[in-house]
């Protein structure tokens, strides 16, 4: 029986902070808040207008009204980041966030990196106990992370739609 709930974990889980807490030794899962726009798929993020940015890789996009940019990296991408557009949410036909899940050991954990065989896994919720049990390390304050390897656990993308 998994312990946890996918859609609490989403909600209780601050990747901003976890992001800044997990050494990048691996390489990112695909993770993150993306939109279809014009039948295409884009890593996406929101404004405080309320208008959804558009990023990416390909600077060829310039020509569909993309603005370039001083190349960057963003989480769970590669690629670096060339070129951006605003648009409003109504010309975006979805707009949703994906999470990487692992099933381990009975309990449900976000998956923030992956290499070759290997997987890191983390929580921030539950018992405490529970993940020193399970031989996690606590790598600050209620957050608890481990390396497993990637046949120990069944891992799930879960899409969860974004409201416009």
């Amino acid at each position: 029986m998994i312990k946890s709930n996918i859609k609490q974990r989403l909600e209780c889980l601050d990747i901003n902070r976890l992001e800044k807490l997990i050494w990048k030794r691996g390489r990112f899962m695909k993770d993150g808040e993306f939109a279809i726009y014009l039948g295409k798929e884009y890593s996406a993020g929101e404004t405080q207008e309320g208008k959804i940015v558009l990023r990416s890789t390909d600077i060829e996009y310039v020509k569909n009204g993309f603005e370039p940019c001083k190349p960057f990296n963003i989480k769970y991408i590669q690629d670096k980041i060339v070129c951006f557009k605003y648009v409003n949410s109504s010309e975006i036909t979805e707009y949703y966030i994906i999470r990487s899940m692992a099933i381990y050991k009975g309990f449900e954990f976000e998956v923030v990196e992956e290499t070759e065989d290997k997987l890191s896994i983390v929580t921030m919720i539950g018992d405490y106990r529970d993940w020193v049990r399970l031989g996690m390390k606590s790598i600050d304050i209620g957050v608890y992370q481990k390396w497993i390897n990637k046949n120990e656990a069944e891992v799930k993308i879960v899409k969860e739609n974004l409201k416009l």
